[in-house]
């Protein structure tokens, strides 16, 4: 019986494990990409004084999809405040990254 019963339970964990597995190799928002590199060095954000006043303040992760010469084509929000992540795209527009088709940039707006 205490057998059966630890049978079940790593037949159990072994479905959840692949499960899990699944879920993060289909997701692309899960799955690992490239931390952006700039060519010309960190990318610059103006902070929005809007933003500041409010003392709205956060972490903004974006994916971007890169054109072959390291501009941005397309910028993706993963998370972080709207108002915040609307500065962090339009940082990104003017930088040039190293050559990937896509990569992940992440923000910190603090005081």
């Amino acid at each position: 019986m205490t057998s059966t019963r630890s049978a079940q339970a790593a037949w159990r964990k072994t479905v959840l494990s692949l499960a899990v597995l699944l879920l993060l190799s289909s997701c692309p928002v899960l799955a690992q990409e490239p931390i952006c590199k700039s060519r010309s060095g960190e990318v610059k954000v103006a902070y929005p004084d809007f933003a500041r006043r409010m003392k709205i303040y956060g972490v903004v992760r974006l994916h971007l999809q890169l054109a072959t010469g390291g501009a941005v084509r397309d910028s993706k929000v993963l998370g972080g405040n709207p108002v915040l992540a609307t500065a962090a795209q339009q940082a990104v527009k003017s930088a040039r990254f190293e050559n990937a088709e896509s990569c992940v940039i992440t923000f910190e707006f603090k005081e």
